[in-house]
């Protein structure tokens, strides 16, 4: 079965996507649709000056373009549609999705609140449709290599370290737009600790703006923040973000890093898992494009109805925005913030 597939968004993520389903048998990208005039045409064009450069003879998109989702979804026949937007735009273009029966791909993070998140969650399960979220890390071959060993010892604590810049859009500075950097960009590494360790069971946190807003009087999202994390199985971790250090980190305080029984685990976005035990340092390497393998297996599950290939639906997506806001409402009000608490005040039944 080939799966047709429609695109909402086609920006920069949108188009990482395309190049990737390019590569897989059987995706078929038939429509893209963005509010802006010609800018799901320039995707396109772009994708495929990338592809013919590296392969004349590959496979290029040749879709039907759309500025309004609502007239693609009514006019094409989709299996499937990537919704790749900002945060703040999260929500009725989901729900149109799901009206017109197509199963979901949700670029993280899925909401800007649980109540528009579990309201989308509810209307996926009436449906009984198939949802993905994107959260590639989980695809890594030396994430299954991380979760073999961490099976098989004791986890003491875990320290997450994800510094760099403010992103040059204009909505990524703004709360109301973006829900700031925990929410939608260290939420890789959120969703990467809840995959290893579990469920999170509380988040103390301290933030602040510091620097950004006195060159941007607009600039109210927190640029530095750190927390601490409580599991359920016991486990602690200390996750430290900010958006100040567009000069350039230090190699060593980078990644996320695991405290085991005998066993050191440590990985950097782009390099290998490295294993440290008494014996000396092991090395697995991360062994595959994530996307490539998160989007291959989406459209494998749609096409055979096997909902066991995704990682991560959006019932995961949802706990994991849960732990982010936890994050920011508690920097907000100074308290410790019980994840489930949240999720039972929006509804939660999972």
């Amino acid at each position: 079965m080939t799966v047709r597939i429609g695109f909402i968004g086609t920006g920069g993520i949108a188009v990482a996507h395309l190049h990737r389903l390019l590569q897989v048998e059987k995706a078929e990208v038939v429509a893209l649709c963005d509010l802006a005039p010609g800018r799901s045409e320039q995707a396109e064009k772009d994708v495929n000056a990338v592809v013919r450069e590296r392969d004349p003879r590959a496979r290029t998109l040749a879709a039907a373009h759309y500025t309004d989702y609502t007239e693609m979804l009514r006019r094409e026949k989709l299996d499937a549609v990537f919704v790749c937007l900002p945060p703040f735009a999260h929500g009725e273009p989901e729900r149109a999705v799901i009206e017109a029966g197509a199963h979901l791909f949700v670029e993280k993070p899925v909401a800007l609140d649980l109540g528009t998140a579990m309201d989308i969650l509810r209307r996926l399960d009436e449906q009984n449709l198939l949802s993905a979220v994107g959260y590639q890390l989980r695809y890594l071959r030396s994430m299954d290599r991380a979760k073999e060993l961490l099976a098989g010892t004791t986890v003491g604590m875990a320290v997450v370290m994800r510094f760099g810049g403010t992103p040059g859009v204009p909505w990524y500075r703004i709360q109301s737009k973006s829900g700031g950097q925990l929410v939608e960009m260290a939420t890789h590494h959120v969703d990467q600790l809840r995959y290893l360790l579990g469920e999170v069971r509380t988040v103390y946190a301290a933030a602040a703006t510091r620097i950004h807003h006195l060159r941007q009087p607009d600039y109210d999202v927190f640029d530095v923040n750190c927390m601490t994390l409580t599991f359920a199985s016991g486990v602690v971790a200390n996750f430290a973000n900010n958006m100040i250090s567009s000069h350039g980190v230090p190699q060593s305080a980078r990644g996320v890093h695991i405290f085991c029984d005998g066993m050191t685990l440590s990985h950097q976005l782009g390099g290998p898992l490295q294993v440290l035990t008494k014996d000396g340092l092991e090395e697995v390497p991360d062994g595959v494009d994530p996307m490539l393998e998160q989007d291959r297996a989406f459209v494998q599950a749609v096409a055979e109805g096997r909902r066991e290939l995704i990682r991560a639906d959006y019932r995961e997506g949802i706990r994991t925005l849960a732990v982010t806001l936890a994050g920011d409402l508690s920097a907000r009000t100074g308290q410790p913030v019980e994840v489930e608490g949240l999720l039972r005040q929006a509804g939660w039944e999972g």
